[in-house]
């Protein structure tokens, strides 16, 4: 009879403890509005070559831990804007960059409530600005044919951001 008792309670708890652990495992969670992360754009990006507007691929360059779950898998593909554009010019003048960060793409990576994506916001702006030549254009005769650098952001340089929105990501 105790053999009897002791098996049931093994049994019970065992139900128990396997419906927990499901359960646990099942749960949605919510990434928060200002949870920090790094991207990196998965091309270089040149002020020689983009217009205003355009798109320019990035992705996320750690996985997003949250609660000690990781959440997303770092490589997940997402996607920035091109702000502005000023290409280098004669006398020496630089090019500069401005872009903005858009979204990460679930792409497989992760599946959030209603579809939605994680918008992005980067945490110090991301631009860049090429070097000037202009002492070096006018000392010369042909100082108007010199032209300045290009503004350049190097693929796979990390930037911080953070996630601009909350979003509730599903778990499986």
């Amino acid at each position: 009879m105790n053999r009897f008792k002791y098996s049931l309670w093994a049994i019970m708890a065992t139900v128990i403890v396997s419906v927990v652990v499901v359960q646990t495992a099942q749960c949605d969670i919510e990434l928060p509005k200002g949870h920090e992360i790094e991207i990196v754009f998965s091309q270089d990006v040149s002020s020689k070559y983009v217009a205003p507007g355009e798109l320019v691929p990035i992705r996320l360059n750690t996985p997003i831990v949250y609660g000690g779950f990781t959440v997303v898998e770092a490589g997940a593909p997402g996607s920035a804007r091109v702000k502005s554009v000023t290409a280098a010019g004669r006398g020496g003048k630089p090019g500069s960059i401005v872009v903005e960060l858009l979204e990460l793409e679930s792409d497989g990576h992760y599946e959030a409530e209603g579809d939605k994506k994680i918008m992005l916001k980067a945490v110090d702006g991301i631009s860049a600005e090429g070097k000037g030549k202009k002492l070096l254009s006018w000392l010369l005769i042909f100082g108007l044919f010199i032209k300045g650098g290009q503004g350049e952001i190097p693929a796979d340089q990390p930037f911080k951001a953070t996630i601009a929105e909350d979003i509730v990501i599903l778990m499986d």
